[in-house]
């Protein structure tokens, strides 16, 4: 039987755990690339270029040639700007007056199509169509990531949730090991506290052993101090158990302990 590869990149591990929240995101990621391609396409210029030709009698000649204007900036230069954002009256088609219908109807010839049903009227500028219609996606899209944030939000938990399921016991396995390192650090940094206390009780000068301070540590009885700190959270956080907490006692302050000449 063959063996099932593993997905490979984040989104199919996603996929495989909560079709759903893929999905989701997918949706998102495209509605997104369509947005950028759209003010890509809405901000699309091209600056003013020289052209250098020669003539037919061999003269050069320089020309400058017209850059392209984004769609923005034709809407922005437009006398017509905030008029053409206005919803334009659609043409009416002509009715002929009833009255006059009746009296001599049948003379005359069948209304034109083009009054029946009016052609709406010409854009105020060339592109107008397609900057409108860019304007009525682009605020479709955004509408539609409003909708898809809370579903993101939702799903997103509910995934958080799957992936905690299964790596739970790994990270817990984890956290113990510091948790236990820690403590092991602690006996030793407790120890070598002991040791120079010692010293100072039996009168050896300090400047001749050279104590290592390690200040870093605090005073590892206290509660915040760093290792007890760390170890104390561990359990609060219901990675460890209670038997884990640490019964360091420091034989004196470390201003006492490290006090000798």
């Amino acid at each position: 039987m063959a063996k099932k590869s593993e997905p490979t990149s984040l989104i199919d591990r996603i996929r495989e755990l909560h079709p759903k929240y893929a999905a989701l995101l997918d949706k998102q990621r495209d509605l997104l690339d369509r947005q950028d391609a759209l003010y890509i396409e809405l901000n699309d210029s091209a600056p003013q270029t020289l052209v250098r030709a020669v003539d037919a009698a061999g003269e050069e000649r320089i020309t400058l040639k017209a850059g392209k204007i984004s769609l923005a900036e034709t809407a922005r230069r437009s006398v017509l700007g905030w008029v053409a954002q206005l919803p334009k009256p659609k043409p009416q088609p002509v009715v002929r007056h009833e009255g006059a219908v009746a009296l001599v109807g049948e003379l005359l010839s069948p209304q034109p199509e083009h009054e029946i049903n009016p052609p709406p009227l010409p854009p105020n500028w060339p592109d107008e169509p397609r900057y409108k219609e860019i304007g009525r996606e682009l605020e479709s899209i955004a509408e539609a990531l409003k909708l898809l944030a809370p579903e993101l939000t939702k799903a997103r938990r509910e995934y958080s949730k799957l992936v905690v399921a299964e790596r739970a016991p790994d990270y817990q396995k984890l956290v113990e090991t510091v948790v236990d390192a820690s403590r092991r650090l602690g006996d030793a940094v407790l120890a070598a506290h002991e040791f120079v206390d010692q010293a100072r009780l039996d009168g050896v000068e300090r400047r001749y052993l050279k104590p290592l301070l390690m200040t870093e540590f605090g005073d590892i009885s206290e509660p915040h101090s760093p290792l007890r700190s760390l170890i104390s959270r561990a359990i609060e956080l219901k990675h460890v158990g209670l038997g884990k907490l640490p019964t360091w006692k420091m034989p004196a302050s470390p201003a006492l302990i490290y006090s000798g000449v």
